[in-house]
């Protein structure tokens, strides 16, 4: 019996099946096509390397990076894109200073005036609302709406939030690019020779002997909820392939009917016109944007710019990528180039077109509910894993699918080669394999019942691998003694002091870290978590290969009131806020910007990749400091709202009318800005002047007035210094 069949041999199937092949695993990856490599292939044409449409690697994983960088030589480029839109060339991402000297004074008018007025209450549940909220209709019009529906062929109305949320950007003139979001970066890696094709090429040479193409999968057999054999069609003969894991990275919605399920999905379909041109260079972009839905381009990329490697002197290849219907597409985008002055008629020596229907998962605003319920109904078959762009019904990059690659191949060698389970855990192998370790790490001082009442209900958790550590900062009512008479099953670590919340919680991290534990499960100890809450954070956690945080929806105690469904950043006035008020967002499982501590699950990869908590910090503002790191790392924070929890609020800073409260929001928000600001000496006396007009001038704090300023001093000379990092030798 073949270990694992692979359904496909693109980026997603080639790097599982080498992975596989690392681990010493039999496997074998069918593919319907007689070329290797999906959407990441790469062709010879016209004396260059063409890639199918635009390609670039940039990850902030750089354990993925290095993975990739040894399979074959690359470049690292400096960024170099452009803007077409309304008849005139801008830079990539937009800047609206920039934006607003290029267009007309009416134009210019009319922008700031929807700004001003724009409706700011309106639901977070399309792209449009999304986009209308934050810049105004002007702005949406002219920008954002004729890309997005050019791009996937249906309203601004009808396209799901998420995309917004995942796409939608602009440059602010004083902000220098981050180079840690997929959205914004200055460099990028692309091979020296042979085009972006040359990652998979250089894969499929490692693992040749396990790939059969032109083999058709036409069905499945099953039996008590597994995958037992594939049907697949090769030489005009029928085969049966046995399998005892199959990872499928066909679309998903072909995988469904593969298994007689019907999913309502749209993929986007892309025709990429190349055009040979008898010039050295168009451009000197890597790829140009064409935002005016009258031009049919999406995207232009030059092969010459990426790599000149091995290529003619004297002539050129540009790729335009277009998602709209036309009867003659080459035609089509030579006027709409000849028209926007890129190239002339006479320059075309020869035309090619290449069409792929599965190129975009189309967002539109059932995409939530259409993929959780895709996911349930495929998740009955338990040996079935689904990998990539098109399987999963992402929209992902080479190196989001080599990581998605990488995290199942993880997952399928644990249920191979389990692991040894410590003697004094009287669970069996395969129940130890089904769950993942959590350990939940409360941390108190002085509030015994309080963290009582936390432990209680914690242990009527529905997830069985869920172990206790409360880590003690410090306190003189017996706290410590009182938890272990009464609670025999959980561990306690004394500090002896009061070290800080973020220095007492990293104590009970490491340990948690050193016992094995695959989720750390943050809490305070003034909390009160439901039964199904953490059952529910691993759910959303195992769904995405890059999270990094998830929090619950958390009520206010004793009621159903929600203190928070995720905090986000308010750019006028400035402010992190605590929860998000939009219509709707509170219950709906989403990415979000920052987490509060009082309850957070964090994976093991959080602290692998940016360290433990900052001990800079007392108890504010390290939450939204570890954020930032996860979100600049490429990792995600997720909100789940069918996790519950119950804060008691204000007990764990000793509420916001003490002096200890007041020098430490000072000192905190000017350590966070010192850190974070973009840039510092803008942001930081914005925030801060909003802070004292709104907390002294408009609510009369003066009383704290000189704590605050005290907080603030300390906080711009005590030295940044390093974040602590995780060492898996426990030092």
């Amino acid at each position: 019996m073949t270990k694992v069949a692979i359904l496909g041999a693109g980026i997603a199937g080639l790097s599982s099946g080498w992975l596989l092949q690392k681990q010493g695993i039999d496997f074998v990856i069918l593919e319907k096509q007689s070329y290797i490599g999906g959407l990441a292939r790469s062709f010879e044409w016209g004396g260059f390397f063409c890639d199918f449409a635009a390609h670039r690697l940039f990850t902030s994983d750089e354990e993925v990076l290095q993975q990739l960088l040894n399979l074959t030589p690359m470049a690292r480029h400096i960024r170099r894109s452009r803007i077409f839109m309304n008849g005139r060339w801008m830079r990539d991402p937009l800047d609206v200073i920039e934006l607003g000297v290029n267009l007309p004074i009416f134009k210019r008018l009319g922008l700031l005036w929807s700004y001003a007025f724009r409706h700011r209450d309106l639901p977070d549940d399309c792209f449009e609302n999304y986009v209308l909220r934050r810049y105004g209709r002007s702005l949406y019009q002219l920008f954002f709406k004729p890309y997005t529906e050019k791009l996937f062929g249906i309203a601004g109305s009808q396209i799901s939030v998420l995309w917004a949320r995942q796409k939608v950007r602009l440059a602010n003139p004083l902000d220098t690019f981050r180079e840690d979001t997929k959205t914004k970066f200055q460099y990028f890696y692309y091979p020296l020779r042979k085009g972006y094709g040359a990652i998979v090429n250089c894969l499929y040479e490692k693992i040749k002997e396990n790939v059969q193409l032109e083999a058709k999968v036409l069905g499945f057999e099953r039996r008590d909820g597994k995958i037992t054999n594939v049907i697949y069609e090769q030489g005009g003969k029928q085969h049966v392939m046995p399998a005892e894991f199959v990872i499928s990275t066909l679309p998903l919605s072909i995988t469904g009917q593969l298994l007689d399920h019907s999913f309502p999905l749209q993929y986007q379909k892309v025709d990429a016109v190349y055009l040979l041109v008898n010039r050295p260079l168009v451009s000197d972009y890597h790829w140009v944007y064409f935002i005016d839905d009258d031009v049919c381009v999406n995207r232009m990329v030059e092969f010459k710019n990426m790599s000149a490697v091995d290529t003619p002197a004297d002539t050129s290849v540009i790729c335009a990528e277009v998602t709209q219907y036309h009867d003659d597409v080459v035609e089509k985008v030579i006027s709409d180039l000849i028209k926007v002055g890129m190239i002339t008629r006479e320059d075309i020596l020869d035309t090619k077109v290449i069409r792929e229907k599965f190129a975009y998962p189309v967002y539109d605003r059932d995409y939530d509910k259409v993929i959780q319920n895709a996911q349930d109904t495929l998740g009955q078959y338990s040996n079935l894993h689904l990998v990539g762009r098109a399987a999963e019904f992402r929209h992902r990059e080479v190196d989001d699918n080599f990581a998605a690659a990488t995290e199942t191949i993880k997952k399928i060698v644990a249920e191979l080669s389990p692991q040894v389970i410590a003697p004094d855990k009287e669970t069996t192998v395969a129940e130890r394999e089904r769950k993942k370790s959590v350990y939940a790490v409360l941390l108190t001082q002085n509030h015994y019942e309080d963290t009582r009442e936390c432990l209680v209900s914690l242990l009527k958790s529905d997830h069985p691998e869920t172990r206790i550590i409360v880590v003690d900062n410090g306190s003189n009512d017996g706290t410590p003694g009182k938890i272990r008479e009464s609670f025999s099953d959980v561990h306690v670590i004394e500090n002896g002091q009061n070290i800080g919340i973020p220095a007492g919680y990293n104590v009970g991290f490491k340990y948690a870290l050193q016992q094995g534990a695959d989720y750390v499960l943050m809490l305070n100890y003034d909390t009160v978590v439901s039964p199904q809450m953490v059952t529910e954070l691993l759910s959303v956690a195992e769904s995405d290969p890059k999270a990094g945080m998830i929090m619950p929806k958390v009520y206010y105690y004793g009621s159903e009131r929600i203190w928070s469904s995720g905090g986000h950043y308010r750019s006028f006035p400035p402010s992190i806020l605590l929860t998000d008020r939009r219509k709707g967002v509170e219950d709906s499982t989403r990415t979000i910007e920052y987490a509060p501590n009082c309850g957070l699950l964090i994976h093991r990869r959080a602290f692998e990749k940016v360290g433990f908590f900052d001990p800079g910090y007392i108890f504010y503002y390290d939450d939204w400091d570890f954020s930032e790191r996860l979100r600049a790392y490429g990792l995600n924070i997720w909100y789940a709202s069918l996790a519950h929890m119950w804060n008691k609020a204000t007990r764990s800073t000793q509420g916001p009318r003490t002096p200890e409260f007041w020098y430490t929001y000072g000192a905190s928000i000017v350590r966070f800005y010192r850190r974070h600001g973009r840039p510092i000496w803008l942001s930081l006396p914005v925030h801060v002047g909003y802070v004292i007009l709104r907390e002294f001038v408009w609510k009369r704090n003066w009383a704290y007035w000189l704590e605050f300023q005290r907080g603030m001093s300390e906080g711009l000379q005590k030295p940044l210094g390093s974040f602590p990092l995780y060492k898996p030798d426990g030092n």
